[in-house]
């Protein structure tokens, strides 16, 4: 099967020098990706140029993560920044606001206005503050608010994890860097994103909030696996109006971002509607050119037809981003 020649990607991660990315964690970071900071801030030649590499013809920027929750200045000042950057390439790049949801008000009134004003396609959030609170609280839930009435996603990202969840969830008897690993890409972020999911679930905000859209990465963070467990246990100890397999249908979307996996993908969509799963590179901690080699693998050796791998590769995003506008063919 001839592959897509163009996509649409959406977990795609940029750097503004009003938030920027100076923490212990990423500068830790740059050690095993020495180019990525790089490109975390580059918004234009090279990154557009990475682009065309891997045929992408549109990409959602977002804010790198763990930089945003306690500063809404410095979110109203990148975001601005973001802005820039996009009316540079508007046919190429949209953009994710940062949000400041350690301040909920503040961070719901600055969605509304980036979507507004900026014409911003959403928002991408941390997974959890910084002492690991999640937003099952109340107090979190005008931004949910928000982004139902202004029917744009909210992009549920992990956030670097604390210090002492590292230490005491994830050392052990090996070094400190497989405790940094485990702690983060290789468990901990996924874990952690995937509880985060059932707590909002087990909390009502989807009864709250019926159309509300999530977005979450990496292969469904480990929630696609334990889906039918989840479904065999919590009804016992909750009811409610809808079960988690219909709120998966109804208010979750799944991007690959970061997993070149043809069987991973296969199991996903198992579990989950095909037009509910997007593709999606990581930028800058994968290339651009590894996700078009994964299309052509997808095309070669998965099950999915010629419409449902448009579909991934950006159909379903079009969709879901109402994107109007014409994309770049290769």
């Amino acid at each position: 099967m001839t592959p897509p020649s163009f996509a649409v990607t959406l977990e795609e991660h940029a750097a503004f020098p009003s938030l920027g990315s100076d923490l212990p964690f990423y500068n830790n970071l740059w050690k095993v990706f020495p180019e990525a900071k790089r490109d975390l801030e580059d918004h234009s030649t090279r990154r557009i140029a990475s682009m065309d590499e891997g045929h992408i013809s549109y990409q959602i920027m977002s804010h790198v993560p763990g930089m945003s929750n306690d500063n809404p200045d410095g979110c109203r000042k990148a975001n601005d920044e973001m802005a820039e950057a996009i009316k540079k390439n508007p046919s190429r790049l949209g953009g994710f606001a940062a949000l400041p949801m350690a301040h909920p008000e503040k961070a719901a009134a600055e969605l509304e206005r980036v979507v507004k004003e900026l014409g911003f396609l959403g928002a991408m959030i941390d997974s959890h503050l910084g002492d690991m609170t999640h937003f099952d609280d109340e107090r979190f839930w005008p931004v949910f608010e928000a982004a139902e009435r202004l029917d744009v996603p909210l992009y549920i990202h992990p956030g670097p994890p604390a210090e002492s969840v590292v230490k005491e969830r994830f050392g052990g008897n090996y070094s400190d860097a497989i405790t940094q690993g485990l702690s983060t890409a290789i468990w901990g972020w996924h874990e952690d994103v995937g509880l985060h999911i059932l707590k909002l679930y087990s909390a009502g905000v989807f009864e709250r909030f019926p159309k509300l859209k999530i977005i979450i990465g990496h292969m469904g963070e480990m929630l696609p696996m334990m889906i039918d467990r989840v479904e065999q246990f919590l009804h016992l100890f909750q009811k409610s109006d809808s079960n988690f397999s219909e709120v998966w249908d109804r208010n979750i979307w799944v991007t690959s971002s970061g997993i070149f996996s043809v069987r991973v993908l296969e199991m996903l969509l198992k579990v989950t509607k095909k037009d509910r799963v997007l593709y999606s590179i990581d930028t800058p901690f994968n290339r651009s050119l590894e996700g078009r080699t994964y299309i052509q693998e997808l095309a070669d050796k998965s099950s999915l037809s010629k419409e449902d791998l448009d579909d991934f590769a950006f159909g379903n995003a079009k969709r879901l981003f109402k994107l109007d506008l014409a994309l770049k063919r290769f």
